[in-house]
């Protein structure tokens, strides 16, 4: 099998690490990235992102994220509540861009507070975002929206950087859509926690062909810096070990204040 250049610093041959549900799991040797080697052309990226995707028909993804659109709400006002009041904050009004919005949940909440737009590249959920919530949500990749340049005060992209084949291509038209001194807030998985690193292989997010890219904080902050965009500040979620502690709230409360989660929340600025 031919593997792909990384997908942060575009050097070739990169070094094989183990294999994933037939997928090949490689590293880069010059910056350390993580990523699927197959080329992703292959990947039917409608169909991976139909309606069983959003509905639990699908094995290693959503139980029912629809059916969940309460809870999930109420965890869009708790995000909200944490990026406008604690830093690095957000801007308190303005422009807001959820790129890769799915249904639409965290827009429905944020529009009390911004001029929300979405863009989703699956059509059904991006259609379930329009007709069942009212939300401007474009169907496609960012880069086919064509926003105009410097027009969002924030973009948002809550657990999707690690979905797209090319997140490098996708950073850069975030920064390009972006305005001066504006924000972007993002959520992935971290490789470089001792959580995923003890994991590896079995890690909760080592899940090719919905996850392509496997970053560290130090991949993240390189593909921004590639990208045009400053990093402001890190924030850890997810969990630190297994066990029922380390899944109760104490537990979870605890790796946050440790920072040693296996989930990063970065802020990054124009």
């Amino acid at each position: 099998m031919r593997l792909r250049p990384c997908v942060v610093c575009d050097h070739p041959n990169p070094e094989p690490v183990f294999e994933k549900d037939a997928h090949q799991i490689v590293r880069c040797s010059h910056c350390g990235m993580v990523y699927v080697g197959d080329d992703p052309a292959a990947i039917d990226f409608f169909a991976l992102y139909g309606e069983s995707y959003y509905t639990g028909g699908s094995e290693a993804v959503f139980a029912d994220y629809v059916g969940q659109q309460a809870l999930r709400r109420a965890h869009a006002r708790r995000k909200l509540a944490i990026q406008r009041h604690l830093a690095p904050r957000l801007p308190r009004s303005g422009r807001l861009l959820d790129v890769g919005c799915a249904a639409g949940f965290f827009l429905a909440e944020a529009q009390a507070y911004y001029e929300v737009q979405g863009v989703e590249l699956s059509e059904w959920s991006s259609q379930f975002a329009r007709e069942q919530l009212g939300l401007p949500v474009r169907t496609g990749t960012l880069q086919e929206a064509a926003f105009p340049g410097e027009h969002f005060d924030i973009v948002t992209l809550w657990d999707v950087i690690e979905h797209v084949p090319e997140p490098l291509a996708l950073l850069q038209e975030v920064a390009r859509v972006l305005r001066p001194g504006g924000r972007v807030v993002l959520t992935t998985g971290d490789w470089g926690s001792d959580y995923a690193q003890a994991r590896g292989a079995d890690w909760h997010l080592m899940t090719p062909p919905w996850h392509l890219s496997f970053f560290s904080r130090a991949t993240l902050a390189e593909s921004a810096r590639r990208a045009g965009l400053k990093v402001i500040g890190w924030r850890s979620e997810g969990v630190y070990g297994d066990g029922r502690f380390w899944r109760s709230r104490p537990g979870l409360l605890l790796t946050r204040l440790l920072d040693r989660g296996d989930i990063v929340r970065l802020t990054l600025g124009k």
